[in-house]
């Protein structure tokens, strides 16, 4: 029997080697794709695990991770606000638990992907301010002429929130109950979340510490009382 040469072996050992190292298993390319950082120009799939308010969401990305969005050119009312929760049930109607597609536009101060929300072919911001549970959000999405446009028929028709006779805009109201801010938060209590779950989700993103108060024997678990705790 021929012997195989020891440098001709040894090369072709390397060589394994090198492949093996070169070519990531599939969970470790996995793994990364569910690391991968949130940036602006991207657009990708997400189910909506939580709807926060009428323009804050927690999406879950289809190639993993959470992700927590802020609507491009769209200002819900705060919950304290008329109109208030009944954007919110607005979005939960719309986008609660189902699957959308995300294009991120920015990364905001605090974090969160500022971004256009689409669901089944319809873009959530023009939903919103189209019933007239939303503005336009114009010091930050001055080119949007389709908000603008949807915002003016809203307010003619007197939908939603502009059945008022002079309705406040939440950058207005934040600036006097909670300081300036794109991401200030109104203060929450229990009352404003419908589970636990829900209620634990904001409390830890709002960490250290207990700002709003919802765990209030400070076991780490908020609003035990709620359904799900």
């Amino acid at each position: 029997m021929p012997r195989f040469p020891k440098a001709a072996f040894l090369q072709t050992a390397f060589l394994a080697a090198l492949l093996l190292v070169a070519v990531p298993a599939p969970n470790a390319a996995q793994a990364w794709q569910g690391d991968a950082p949130v940036e602006p120009g991207q657009t990708f799939t997400a189910r909506v695990v939580e709807v926060t308010d009428g323009d804050t969401y927690d999406v879950r990305r289809s190639l993993g991770g959470e992700v927590t969005i802020r609507l491009h050119g769209v200002d819900a009312p705060e919950s304290a606000q008329p109109y208030g929760r009944a954007a919110t049930r607005a979005a939960r109607r719309y986008v609660g638990g189902k699957d959308v597609r995300v294009a991120v536009e920015e990364i905001g101060r605090y974090g969160r992907a500022v971004a256009r929300v689409e669901v089944q072919g319809g873009d959530l911001g023009a939903m919103l301010i189209r019933d007239g549970l939303a503005w336009h959000y114009r010091e930050y999405a001055p080119n949007e002429t389709g908000y603008r446009r949807l915002q003016r028929q809203a307010r003619n028709a007197k939908r939603g929130l502009w059945s008022q006779s002079n309705p406040v805009p939440p950058w207005e109201w934040r600036d006097r109950t909670s300081g300036p801010g794109e991401t200030s938060a109104e203060d929450r209590d229990c009352s404003d979340f419908d589970t636990q779950p829900e209620a634990q989700r904001f409390f830890k993103r709002h960490q250290p510490g207990d700002p709003h108060n919802l765990d209030g024997d400070g076991d780490g678990e908020a609003c035990e009382s709620l359904p799900g705790g």
